[in-house]
C-alpha cells in the first residue's frame, strides 16, 4: 500500500467517523420550558417548541400570560410568516428572510471556551458546558449536544451555523426581560407536511399592513 492510498484510507475513515458521531437535525421535534423573570413583572413560564422538516422550521412560543408567537421559516423558498391574532382577526404576516438573516449578524463568528462535561444529562443527552464568546464582547453560559446540529442556519438566532444543539440557554431582550430555555424533548421523528402550512383561517398580509393595524 502506497502513502498516497494511505492517506487516502485514514481521510475516509476519519469522515465516516464524524458522520455517525454527529448527526444533522433535518426532521423531529425539539421543546423547550421556558422561564421568564423580569424586576416589572411576576416571573413566568411557557413553551417553545422547534418543529423541523427538510429546509422548513415551525417555531410556537407559548407562555402562561397569554403571549404567543409562531414563526414558519420556508428556508428552500426564502419565505417566512409571523401568525398573529389581534383584535380577534387572525393574520399571517409575511417577513423577509434576508431581514430575519440579519438579525444573526451580531451573533456570528462566535466561539465556545472553557467546554467541559455536563455532570446531568438534559433532554436524555450527555451535555457539554461552555462560554459563547461574541465579537460585541459579550458572552454567556450554554450546555449543548454534539450529537446533533440544527439542518438551517436560522435554526437559533444566537447560533448561527451552530455545529450543536442548544440544551439550556438564556435571551435578554432591549426591555431587560430574561428567557431562559431548557431543553425537555428532543426527538427525531417523521413531521406531517401540514405542520407547515399557514391554517385557513389567517389572512396573508404584509409586514406593512400589519404594521398600519397597530397605529
Amino acid at each position: 500500500m502506497n502513502c498516497r492510498t494511505l492517506i487516502f484510507l485514514i481521510l475516509f475513515l476519519l469522515a465516516g467517523f464524524y458522520t455517525r458521531g454527529q448527526k444533522v437535525f433535518t426532521e423531529g421535534v425539539m421543546i423547550y420550558k421556558v422561564t421568564v423573570e423580569s424586576a416589572k413583572q411576576k416571573e413566568f413560564t411557557g413553551t417553545y417548541t422547534f418543529t423541523f422538516k427538510g429546509n422548513r422550521i415551525k417555531k410556537e412560543l407559548k407562555l402562561s400570560n397569554g403571549y404567543q408567537d409562531i414563526l414558519l421559516l420556508d428556508c428552500g423558498k426564502n419565505k417566512a410568516y409571523s401568525l398573529q391574532v389581534r383584535n380577534g382577526r387572525k393574520y399571517a404576516i409575511e417577513l423577509i428572510m434576508d431581514d430575519i438573516r440579519k438579525r444573526q449578524e451580531p451573533f456570528g463568528g462566535y466561539s465556545i471556551k472553557n467546554e467541559e462535561k455536563h455532570s446531568k444529562k438534559i433532554a436524555g443527552f450527555a451535555a457539554y458546558k461552555g462560554d459563547v464568546n461574541y465579537r460585541s464582547g459579550n458572552n454567556e453560559e450554554v450546555l449543548y449536544t454534539k450529537e446533533w446540529q440544527p439542518s438551517q442556519a436560522v435554526a437559533f438566532e444566537q447560533f448561527p451555523n451552530a455545529r450543536f444543539l442548544p440544551l439550556y440557554f438564556t435571551h435578554k431582550d432591549e426591555n431587560g426581560m430574561i428567557l431562559i430555555f431548557e431543553a425537555e424533548k428532543i426527538e427525531a421523528s417523521p413531521i406531517e407536511n401540514a405542520i407547515f402550512s399557514i391554517p385557513p383561517d389567517y389572512k396573508i398580509i404584509s409586514n406593512a399592513e400589519y404594521k398600519k393595524l397597530s397605529e
